[in-house]
């Protein structure tokens, strides 16, 4: 073989080469316009949730991003941050008491006082400007002169909020297809941590809700360590 030849046949397996790589980048660069419609019509989401509990209260830290108004119509509004602290009393003691509370981050302390919900026992409170804190590291509940104290967990430790949506688009085609137009998701998509604490440990669960209109929703829970299909249900 003369060196014209070889000079031939180097440069085109160097194009074959580069021609593979080139078809392999573009299949994995691909991108699911129908999930990605759909992550983008999330109108309120849990982005982190720390907890602590002993016999007096549950307490949970949860932020994350939400419509400026929640209103179930089928689309997304102007978006949001949020970070509320919501506090449950175990021991009957502990209701309709005078609850302030301290939270302290990594850069910071926020204080502040509990209102009471208007249904039920527990309490609630918002956390204004959560950066300035930094991580959240723990919490303490004054009732008058008695002080409880938490250390707070974070349990957002498997598959976040938009994972669990692509589970659901990639298990339950059959039940959204009539959500989408083309490409286009023409629903919106509400989801937050659900917690099972009757089950010791705790499980945790993303309670997906997706909204077509107020007489069509779609409700879905997903295992949060597996992304599996626990269970569904159209309301």
């Amino acid at each position: 073989m003369n060196k014209a030849v070889k000079k031939s046949v180097f440069v085109f397996a160097i194009i074959s080469v580069v021609v593979a790589m080139a078809v392999m980048l573009v299949g994995c660069n691909k991108v699911d316009k129908k999930l990605q419609s759909m992550q983008n019509s999330i109108s309120y989401y849990n982005s982190q949730m720390l907890v602590a509990e002993d016999s007096n209260f549950y307490v949970e830290v949860v932020g994350g991003e939400r419509e400026s108004a929640l209103i179930a119509d089928g689309e997304v509004g102007e978006m949001t941050g949020y970070c509320l602290l919501n506090v449950t009393p175990i021991n009957v003691d502990m209701t309709n008491k005078a609850i302030n509370f301290k939270v302290t981050g990594e850069n910071g302390v926020y204080e502040g006082s509990l209102e009471k919900n208007i249904l039920g026992i527990s309490y609630t409170a918002n956390i204004s400007e959560p950066d300035k804190l930094g991580n959240i590291k723990s919490l303490t509940l004054s009732i008058g002169e008695t002080k409880f104290d938490y250390t707070l967990n974070n349990i957002m430790l498997g598959i976040d909020y938009k994972k669990a949506v692509e589970s659901v688009y990639n298990n339950c085609s059959s039940d959204l297809e009539g959500m989408f137009d083309g490409n286009d998701f023409k629903s919106e998509v509400y989801i937050k941590i659900s917690c099972d604490r009757s089950k010791n440990p705790k499980e945790y669960f993303w309670f997906v809700n997706v909204v077509e209109n107020s007489d069509n929703m779609f409700c879905v829970l997903v295992d949060m360590q597996t992304g599996e299909i626990i269970a569904k249900k159209h309301r």
